[in-house]
């Protein structure tokens, strides 16, 4: 009787081992890259005339990156 019991003690445990081993970490999220998170820069313009507004738009762009970097940094 005390050999039935010792082996079912040893199959439950064995069992427990073998779940407790076989269970594989759930992943790790990937990290989002920065260039990912911020836009695109604007286009380069052609024309003279858009000269002014590329002007603001790549001022407008630059701010918000440094801003953003800025939040990111420890």
């Amino acid at each position: 009787m005390r050999m039935v019991l010792l082996l079912v003690v040893v199959a439950v445990i064995g069992l427990t081992l073998v779940k407790w081993l076989s269970h594989s970490p759930p992943p790790i999220p990937p990290e989002p890259s920065r260039q990912a998170a911020t836009r695109e820069p604007p286009q380069v313009p052609t024309r003279p005339q858009d000269l002014k507004q590329f002007e603001q738009d790549i001022n407008h762009f630059m701010q918000d990156a440094a801003k953003q970097r800025g939040r990111e940094a420890p």
